[in-house]
């Protein structure tokens, strides 16, 4: 999946002497990651595996996140995560919220994707999204409903071959291979190296472009677009 630009065709009906221009919308997949604590993703000796590279949950969980564009605007954003104040327990299997905070520097990957690729991953949003907020999906560590899986499952439905993402967990003893953020960037990273963009840590307008990116899709640009522009205040952001 390469960046491409919108393409221009003239075209001349029948019926009309003018010249029309047509411009073809473009549709893009973001991928997100907070990944700022390398050495919580390391290889280790696992028996009987031999040496695997195993994220460290508890030196930092790390975060994932994605959204849509069309034309260069958010149509949709999710960010999932424990609800705000969740208590440890909850932090493992609770209550969630589709709009998680992102605090972090961050580092991004734009694909060009078809308007049918585009409504599948909408749809599927959509629909996790509406489950977690009614609560009849739980953010859940143990069934790995998370934010990485989660997330992946929703790229899925249109693009069946996203790199896997997983690898072993450690919290005290090594757990299941599972999706979890360093081992989904890992992937991508190493899949796609080139197209890698990294925005300085901006909680703030995350929070405003995951808000308006759901209740007003279509009115907040891409920030991948024009990083050098991410934290300088502007009129359209």
């Amino acid at each position: 999946m390469a960046e491409s630009k919108p393409t221009t065709a003239q075209t001349k009906p029948k019926d009309l002497n003018a010249v029309q221009d047509h411009t073809e919308d473009v549709y893009n997949l973001i991928i997100g990651f907070e990944v700022n604590t390398p050495s919580a993703y390391r290889e280790v000796y696992v028996v009987p595996d031999g040496k695997r590279k195993v994220h460290y949950v508890l030196e930092d969980p790390g975060h994932t996140f994605m959204y849509l564009t069309k034309n260069g605007k958010i149509t949709f954003f999710y960010s999932l995560g424990p609800h705000i104040g969740a208590s440890t327990r909850e932090r493992a299997y609770g209550q969630g919220t589709p709009e998680y905070k992102i605090p972090g520097d961050t580092r991004l990957f734009r694909f060009t994707i078809s308007e049918t690729q585009h409504n599948s991953m909408l749809k599927k949003g959509r629909d996790y999204r509406a489950d977690v907020l009614k609560g009849e999906r739980y953010y859940n560590i143990f069934h790995n409903f998370t934010c990485a899986r989660s997330a992946r499952d929703i790229i899925a439905t249109g693009w069946p071959s996203v790199p896997k993402g997983e690898s072993f967990i450690g919290k005290g003893v090594v757990m299941d291979e599972v999706v979890n953020p360093y081992a989904f960037y890992e992937d991508i990273h190493n899949k796609y190296p080139q197209g890698e963009i990294r925005l300085k840590a901006d909680g703030d307008e995350w929070a405003i472009l995951m808000d308006k990116g759901n209740s007003a899709p279509g009115t907040k640009d891409d920030p991948t677009r024009d990083p050098a522009s991410w934290g300088v205040k502007r009129t359209n952001k």
